[in-house]
């Protein structure tokens, strides 16, 4: 009776290992499955506002699996794009002439049964609720007439680039999150860089000399003087 018992308990703690390990193997798996569907920023755009130099991009493969599900448990996530505008040196490393960060957040509300985004970095500020899951989630991916720089900061002639990245993380803290990311070394991951090919100030399409001065309150017909080359 008693090495019947033993030999009962045994087999149940190998059949515990098991199922354990099991479940560990299916949560990497799960993880790097979301990893490996490899997010990326495209669509990278290029234009003047005002008397700025803003830019327009589009995350794809961002939201999706296991990240789609956490957000409607009402888990916070986070998008945050790094963007700078570099110019193009062929005999030297690129200097930075400004860089922006932004920020967007969304939270599923479920006692509301809304979703709360907000986008915040420089000279960017805005908060949207929304019902709608198609719309939280094209403005999480979407970035449109975030300013980069001043117009005056370009130097006419010379060749620049806009190149951007997105970096996801979703609070680890949050049930099953807290338990799903103790088997990995990480929760957060990133995209690749993505650049527009270089850009330059088009002399013959600025309407105002105005576009350059640093004082100007009020560009005019700065809407086509970023002009684009191909690489």
């Amino acid at each position: 009776m008693i090495l019947s018992t033993f030999f009962k308990k045994k087999a149940l703690g190998k059949i515990c290992v098991s199922l354990t390990a099991s479940i560990c193997l299916c949560l990497c798996v799960l993880v790097s499955t979301a990893i490996a569907a490899g997010p990326s920023v495209a669509n990278v755009g290029v234009a003047t506002k005002g008397n700025y130099v803003v830019m327009d991009a589009i995350l794809t493969g961002g939201i999706e699996g296991k990240i789609l599900e956490a957000i409607e448990s009402g888990v916070p996530m986070t998008i945050t794009f790094q963007i700078e505008l570099r110019k193009q040196n062929s005999f030297w490393v690129d200097p930075l002439v400004r860089a922006n960060e932004i920020s967007h957040t969304v939270q599923f509300d479920s006692l509301k049964k809304v979703y709360r985004f907000s986008e915040v970095g420089k000279n960017v500020k805005r908060k949207i609720i929304t019902r709608k899951k198609d719309r939280y989630q094209k403005l999480m991916q979407t970035l449109k007439n975030i300013p980069i720089a001043p117009i005056y900061q370009l130097d006419p002639g010379e060749k620049y680039y806009v190149r951007v990245k997105a970096e996801f993380e979703i609070d680890r803290f949050w049930f099953p999150f807290n338990y799903l990311f103790f088997f990995v070394p990480f929760n957060d991951y990133e995209t690749s860089w993505s650049q527009t090919s270089p850009l330059t100030l088009d002399l013959e399409q600025a309407a105002s000399t105005e576009a350059f001065n640093k004082k100007s309150k009020e560009g005019r017909g700065l809407n086509h003087v970023i002009r684009s080359f191909n690489q």
